[in-house]
């Protein structure tokens, strides 16, 4: 990464850099009206991660770099306590749990999201997701009765806080309800009941078909992300082996290798011993693939499973990560109690040591965590183009300091200008790098240049007077938007267009400037 300063230069991480500056300067951390400056108006947003760092004592990137690190640092120990809660009680349980901590290391969409893609509330959600399906787990288990009133309150409690980390990880949780329902109905059709069983499978597939009826009508759109360009085959080859849709990162066999076949031998077993857990585990893990593929379908049925992961596979694979675990964990167990008690040793240790090799190589090795590291924040150009270079941070961060009180900056903010307010503290007029949001700003982006002309509109006028932009900035490096993002930088073709008449030099370095700027209207 370079430092706990350095900035991530993802596209998503400058929205969230600008959302946590609101939540402090405005103090309102709320869902709905946290970021109605970013949005114009107020509108849910899922702002946890966001407050977090707004109460971190550092700078905003310092605040996040530390929050997104602390997050990937919880996901082992979170996997580990959901192994712990809904293992059934054995001499090696905490090995098992120390192995799962370990194995979940090698899981690489998590990581994906939150070094290179800055998709930080998903990974906020996905440190939730291992305890939350642990608690719908323990809150159905009826091995040893129900749970006390005050055990299940605390379970719940830890789904609903799930659901206000980053709702999409919810359906995560739901689908795992779901097919414990299943499993179970099945489970008590084959043991005699096969009344209150049926019922059970029938409202699973009752749930299944409103779930697809519901994302299908009130999630329509979501859908976001762009399919992969490679074939559906070669899409599951890397959905089998977590790798996540970055080019750089190479697609490798060996790191998922034992943890497919102990989890194979973990089905085996669960199914076997009429396992209700290992059963929903497997299944669990079946549909968290089934969902992997179908974000290559363009189908309206395909679409309406992947809708609540808007679409994207690496929202999806931290399902497959907690089931595959948890199978993982039963096939450990399954080798360390086969055979005779001198025959057991020798399978299980030769499982446990395939483990920890695996883990402590994939851990080290370049083209894994420490090339990811390194994409957003250092290694630019292997698979990011920076928005912001050092240069021009620091001369952002300069500039912001010498203006006046009031100011506010005008500029496309793909030439990284959404850091005046994140970092300098000083108001922009575009404060994230998405498209214009409100009506004034829209006419800002597409006709400013208009200002002063006969061209310019009454509504043009009203809105660079609401607004108030008082300077200009401009990039004209390599890495600014023009050069990096053309077609998304047209948004703003009118803040381009900009006369040198209206425009006061006060600084400038190289290809970066600011000016004062008449509003001429």
């Amino acid at each position: 990464m370079g430092g706990i300063s350095t900035l991530n230069g993802s596209f998503d991480s400058f929205f969230h850099l600008s959302a946590a500056a609101f939540i402090r300067e405005r103090g309102d951390a709320s869902f709905t009206t946290a970021l109605s400056d970013i949005y114009g108006e107020p509108t849910f947003y899922p702002v946890v991660f966001d407050d977090l760092v707004a109460i971190l004592p550092f700078d905003v990137i310092t605040a996040a770099n530390a929050m997104m690190l602390a997050m990937l640092a919880a996901i082992p120990p979170a996997v580990a306590a959901m192994v712990a809660g809904v293992s059934r009680p054995a001499r090696s349980a905490p090995l098992l749990v120390a192995l799962s901590a370990g194995a979940a290391t090698l899981f690489l969409s998590t990581p994906a999201m939150a070094l290179v893609m800055g998709l930080w509330p998903i990974v906020l959600g996905v440190v939730c997701l291992a305890p939350a399906i642990a608690a719908v787990l323990m809150l159905t288990d009826r091995r040893h009765g129900a749970p006390g009133v005050g055990t299940a309150a605390g379970l719940v409690l830890i789904v609903i806080g799930t659901a206000l980390a980053h709702p999409s990880v919810l359906f995560s949780v739901a689908v795992v309800a779901g097919l414990r329902l299943l499993a179970g109905g099945i489970e008590r059709m084959l043991g005699g009941g096969r009344l209150r069983g049926l019922i059970e499978v029938c409202a699973a597939l009752a749930a299944a078909v409103l779930f697809v009826a519901g994302s299908h009508v009130l999630l329509s759109g979501m859908a976001l992300t762009k399919p992969s360009l490679d074939g559906v085959g070669s899409v599951l080859g890397e959905i089998l082996l977590d790798s996540p849709r970055i080019p750089a990162v190479p697609a490798l066999l060996w790191p998922m290798a034992a943890l497919w076949i102990l989890a194979m031998i973990g089905a085996a077993a669960a199914v076997r011993s009429r396992e209700v857990l290992g059963a929903t585990a497997a299944l669990g893990l079946l549909a968290s693939l089934m969902l992997g593929v179908a974000t290559q379908i363009d189908h309206p049925l395909a679409v309406a499973l992947v809708n609540p992961w808007y679409g994207a596979r690496e929202r999806i694979a931290p399902l497959m990560m907690c089931m595959l675990v948890l199978l993982m964990a039963r096939g450990l167990l399954a080798l360390l109690e086969s055979g005779g008690r001198r025959r057991r040793s020798l399978p299980g240790a030769l499982a446990v040591g395939a483990v920890v090799v695996t883990v402590l190589i994939a851990l080290v090795t370049p083209q894994r965590l420490p090339l990811m590291g390194s994409l957003a924040y250092t290694a630019y150009g292997v698979q990011l183009t920076p928005y912001v270079t050092s240069e021009e941070r620091s001369f952002i961060e300069r500039t912001a300091q010498e203006l006046p009180e009031g100011s506010v900056v005008l500029a496309d903010p793909l030439d990284g200008a959404t850091l005046y307010w994140s970092v300098g503290g000083v108001e922009t007029v575009f404060p994230t790098m998405s498209r214009p949001l409100t009506r004034e700003k829209t006419l800002i982006a597409h006709y400013a240049h208009r200002a002063g002309t006969d061209e310019a509109s009454v509504e043009l006028c009203r809105a660079l007077e609401s607004v108030g932009p008082t300077h200009l900035y401009r990039d004209t490096s390599e890495a600014s938007g023009q050069r990096i993002n053309p077609e998304d930088s047209e948004r703003w073709r009118g803040v381009h267009d900009i006369p040198e008449s209206r425009l006061t030099l006060v600084d400038a370095s190289g290809p970066y400037a600011l000016y004062e700027l008449d509003p001429a209207c």
